[in-house]
């Protein structure tokens, strides 16, 4: 319905402008047929206003639209950035768990089999509680170095799922 009043507008301005072309040519116009064109020049004039007006008020209520829309789009991506830092620093200790609950039964058991087993062989071959402190304080390193690469091992294989994931929820999105 609009366009086809937008379009008997525009068919009868350029009709109107026709007609007073053929006037001019033909040395054919009065007073009259100015004052007829000029009115509707006017009134052609007076609508642009108005619909510049409207669209001027349209276009900075879609401009302002526009930077709210970006405002919020830089702030999820923000909140989706520290999200993701948090998640990765909550695998992180979920890891750092993992391995430290799995190293800490491996010491465990490092302590009680040095205890039981090769402690009374040195206290049998030396005299010296020393190298039996040395055998801890070695066990005790070797258990940090253990954990320090169980814990880069549990925290690649939480990234990996983590991108199968997003793979999944990639293609169900597309």
């Amino acid at each position: 319905m609009r366009k086809e009043k937008a379009r008997e507008l525009y068919h009868e301005e350029v009709s109107n402008l026709e007609s007073f072309r053929e006037k001019l040519e033909a040395h054919a116009i009065y007073k009259d047929d100015l004052e007829e064109f000029s009115e509707q020049y006017e009134e052609l004039v007076a609508q642009a206003k108005v619909i510049t007006r409207v669209s001027d008020r349209l276009q900075k209520k879609l401009d302002g639209a526009n930077v709210q829309i970006q405002e919020a789009n830089e702030e999820i991506k923000d909140k989706n950035t520290k999200l993701e830092d948090t998640v990765g620093q909550l695998a992180k200790a979920k890891v750092g768990r993992r391995a430290s609950t799995v190293m800490l039964v491996v010491a465990l058991i490092l302590f009680f089999l040095e205890q039981w087993l090769i402690q009374p062989k040195v206290e049998e071959y030396f005299s010296s509680p020393l190298i039996s402190v040395g055998i801890l304080i070695l066990l005790f390193f070797l258990v940090k170095f253990f954990e320090s690469k169980l814990e880069a091992y549990f925290l690649n294989q939480e990234k990996k799922k983590i991108m199968q994931q997003k793979d999944k929820k990639s293609q169900i999105e597309a």
